[in-house]
């Protein structure tokens, strides 16, 4: 990360006011997040569809990514209401399933979320989980050990 950080310059007028390097690294990074946020924006919309089901499958194991998601997960993804995702799987618009015919459960095709608005805080909230699972399983492996 530093060879990076060293790579990018801020303008003179951003480097006079910031004093610690502390600070300069800071809004470096900000300021390539930005970059890399347009430039995953640009990728995205390259990708053919093949290409979407490849970095889709690589995703989906690294972060522990379900083959089906929720109307409630679709809803946070997309930033609408549960009513609207509901809506736009009777209407075909997203790819889904009813779990049970007239129930208003839906089980939504995950690989159709990847670039979505909130596909990065859903990728972190899977991420989150899938960490706290595995420490809660070494810790159940630490216990039993200790048990015996």
């Amino acid at each position: 990360m530093p060879a990076i950080l060293d790579g990018y310059k801020l303008q003179p007028n951003e480097e006079l006011t910031l004093e610690s390097q502390n600070a300069k690294d800071f809004v470096k990074i900000m300021m390539l997040q930005e970059e890399l946020e347009r430039e995953k924006e640009r990728l995205y919309q390259a990708l053919s569809e093949q290409e979407k089901k490849e970095a889709f499958n690589v995703l989906r194991t690294q972060f522990n990514i379900p083959d089906f998601i929720t109307v409630r997960e679709a809803s946070e993804i997309l930033e609408i209401t549960p009513q609207m995702v509901r809506r736009y799987c009777a209407d075909g618009k997203l790819r889904g399933h009813q779990t049970l015919q007239g129930s208003g459960k839906w089980r939504l095709d995950t690989e159709q979320f990847i670039g979505k608005p909130n596909w990065d805080k859903f990728i972190e909230k899977r991420a989150r989980i899938k960490k706290q699972s595995v420490n809660i399983a070494e810790n159940m492996l630490d216990y039993l050990d200790d048990w015996n």
